[in-house]
C-alpha cells in the first residue's frame, strides 16, 4: 500500500512538472521563421546627364557642340533579401543586389547645325554644305547595391508599402561614344539635276577620361505583394543620385537616373 501511495505521488509531481515546462516553452520559445529572399529584378532608367557644353568634333571645337542629355535604359539583376528581428512582423531587411546598370543616353546638341559650312564631298568642295551633328554614350556598370528596407505593415512576409536606401558601387563595362555627322553638300557628281548629296557616317570611339567606378547612393519606395507565404512580387520606383562623375575633363559629366523596376523573390526557409 505505502509503495502504491509513493507511485501516485510521484506521477503527479512528474506530470506537474511537464505540464511546467511545456507553458514555459511556449512562451519564450516562439516559432521563428528563417530564412532568406532571393529572385530576379529588372526595370527601366529615365537617364539625364549634366555636364558643361563640350565640342562634339575636337576639329570643330566651338561650331558643334553637346550639353547635358536625357534617354532610357534598362537594368536588371538578382536580389537577395535578409529580414532582420522578429520574422512573424518582417519589417526590417538587408538588401543585396548585384546589377547591370546602363546609363546610355543622347547628348542635347548645341549649334549642332551649320549652314555655310565649307566640306569636301566626292572630291568637290562646297562652301554651302549644311552640316549636322548628334552625341550619344553608350555606358553601363555591373553595380553592387547594398541598401536597408523597412516595411510600414508588420507581417510573417513581406507585405505593403517601403522604403529602401544604401549605397552602390559600379564597375564600368562599357563608355564609347557615337558622334553622327550628316553633310548635305551639293556635288557635280552626285545626280542628274544637281541635288545636294546627303552622307551620314556615325564613327564609334571610346569615352576618354571616363571613370573606372561609380558610387552613388539609391533610394525608392517599394510596395510588396505576396501571391503566397513563399513568392513576393515588389514594384518599385526611385532615384539614383551620383556621388562620383562620369569623367572629370572639361566635360564635368555627371549621369543619374529616376528608376523603375519589379523584383520576383523567394522565400528560401533556413
Amino acid at each position: 500500500m505505502r509503495n502504491r501511495l509513493f507511485l501516485l505521488l510521484s506521477g503527479f509531481i512528474l506530470l506537474g512538472f511537464s505540464g511546467q515546462q511545456a507553458k514555459a516553452q511556449g512562451v519564450l520559445t516562439p516559432q521563428v521563421q528563417a530564412g532568406f529572399l532571393v529572385g530576379p529584378v529588372g526595370g527601366i532608367n529615365l537617364v539625364a546627364y549634366n555636364s558643361s557644353a563640350f565640342p562634339v568634333l575636337n576639329e570643330e571645337p566651338s561650331c558643334f557642340q553637346a550639353q547635358n542629355g536625357s534617354g532610357v535604359a534598362p537594368w536588371g539583376g538578382i536580389s537577395l533579401e535578409f529580414p532582420l528581428g522578429n520574422a512573424n512582423e518582417m519589417q526590417s531587411f538587408i538588401v543585396g543586389e548585384v546589377i547591370y546598370n546602363s546609363q546610355s543616353s543622347n547628348f542635347t546638341s548645341i549649334n549642332g547645325a551649320q549652314a555655310a559650312t565649307p566640306t569636301k564631298l566626292n572630291g568637290f568642295v562646297d562652301n554651302n554644305s549644311f552640316v549636322t551633328t548628334s552625341l550619344s554614350a553608350q555606358l553601363s556598370y555591373l553595380t553592387i547595391d547594398l541598401a536597408y528596407k523597412y516595411n510600414f505593415t508588420p507581417g510573417p512576409s513581406p507585405i505593403g508599402p517601403g522604403i529602401q536606401v544604401g549605397p552602390s558601387v559600379g564597375i564600368k563595362t562599357s563608355s564609347n561614344f557615337t558622334k553622327t555627322v550628316t553633310v548635305s553638300a551639293i556635288s557635280p557628281n552626285a545626280t542628274a539635276d544637281n541635288q545636294p548629296l546627303v552622307q551620314t557616317v556615325s564613327p564609334t570611339t571610346a569615352i576618354d577620361g571616363a571613370s573606372a567606378l561609380r558610387i552613388a547612393l539609391r533610394a525608392q519606395f517599394t510596395y510588396d505583394i505576396g501571391f503566397s507565404p513563399d513568392w513576393i512580387a515588389t514594384p518599385t520606383v526611385g532615384y539614383d543620385f551620383p556621388i562620383t562623375k562620369v569623367d572629370n575633363t572639361d566635360r564635368d559629366w555627371r549621369s543619374s537616373a529616376v528608376f523603375a523596376g519589379l523584383y520576383f523573390r523567394y522565400f528560401i526557409h533556413g
